[in-house]
């Protein structure tokens, strides 16, 4: 119990650590942080299961039980909050973002998913292969129902892509500049007479610290680049990064708040066992700060 009380607390830890002086120590207890859904489970079981075993001693427990209660229930409190527009008398947009997996071969329940009713206006792709591509193209409703793209499909998982509903214009790809640096994608769409301007990207999954930090800078510079570029601002993608981790709230200083709820998308084991929130589409505050926007996350 003690354990998953201080695991929960590495997630504030690791905001106010400096980076210039450690970095290797401010990664190292953000790695710990990302996990606060585990530390929550796992302190959970342990006090019930301690309980059972005390029984008439489990008065005991008040104090490590005070201790992990606080932690979690302190955490949200530490979170920026989610967008949350109004949307009762106003036209929607909506933004999909989903990781394919690299070695994903049948691609049937993404063509049914775009295929469907409540599908995206927009989608993120990541872990975009020519394979996939080649069935987006061979399904003719799916290329009728998106016949806008800003496609770049990679042999390696960091292939992206955008499909919209809408046209898209100064769409461009923009490559990596450094060994840490990943593939990157903008355009900008019309809606409701406003621009929206896309930013799609996945980073390097922190590795060690040098990538950690790289996969900070990406967030920021595009959360900035987002924020002054007028209109609304989208950035979603595989971001390899948690709400509870230092890089999303770099984005939040420069005005992007989380557009969707912090679902777990990671590692998706078996098809349905996620712990980690690492698919967070985030959208700028605006000009009113309460945008038409609702984003849908699948898992890899």
């Amino acid at each position: 119990m003690w354990l998953c009380a201080l695991g929960g607390l590495t997630a504030p830890l690791s905001r106010t650590l400096p980076t210039n002086h450690v970095p290797w120590l401010q990664w190292l207890v953000e790695l710990a942080a990302h996990w606060q859904w585990v530390y929550a489970t796992l302190g959970a079981v342990a006090m019930g299961l301690a309980a059972w075993m005390l029984r008439r001693s489990a008065w005991r427990l008040a104090v490590p039980a005070l201790v992990v209660a606080g932690s979690f229930v302190w955490q949200p409190a530490t979170l920026p909050p989610a967008a949350e527009p109004d949307i009762s008398n106003a036209k929607v947009l909506k933004v999909g973002t989903a990781n394919l997996n690299l070695d994903t071969t049948d691609f049937t329940p993404l063509r049914q998913w775009l295929a469907s009713a409540d599908a995206p206006d927009v989608v993120f792709l990541q872990e975009f292969t020519e394979l996939a591509q080649r069935a987006l193209d061979d399904d003719t409703a799916i290329a009728a129902r998106y016949p806008h793209r800003l496609a770049v499909p990679q042999p390696d998982p960091f292939g992206l892509a955008i499909l919209s509903r809408h046209p898209l214009a100064d769409a461009r790809a923009l490559q990596p500049r450094t060994d840490y640096d990943t593939l990157r994608l903008h355009a900008t769409l019309l809606w409701q007479g406003q621009p929206v301007h896309l930013s799609a990207l996945h980073p390097m999954p922190p590795l060690s610290s040098a990538y950690a930090q790289a996969r900070d800078h990406a967030l920021r510079d595009e959360a900035l680049r987002l924020s002054q570029s007028g209109g609304l601002g989208v950035m979603a993608g595989d971001l390899n990064t948690t709400p509870w981790a230092r890089g999303l709230w770099g984005a939040e200083q420069a005005q992007m708040r989380r557009a969707g709820p912090g679902v777990p998308t990671w590692p998706n084991a078996w098809g349905w066992l996620s712990v980690l929130p690492v698919t967070i589409p985030r959208q700028s505050r605006g000009h009113s700060g309460c945008e038409p926007l609702k984003a849908a996350v699948r898992g890899r």
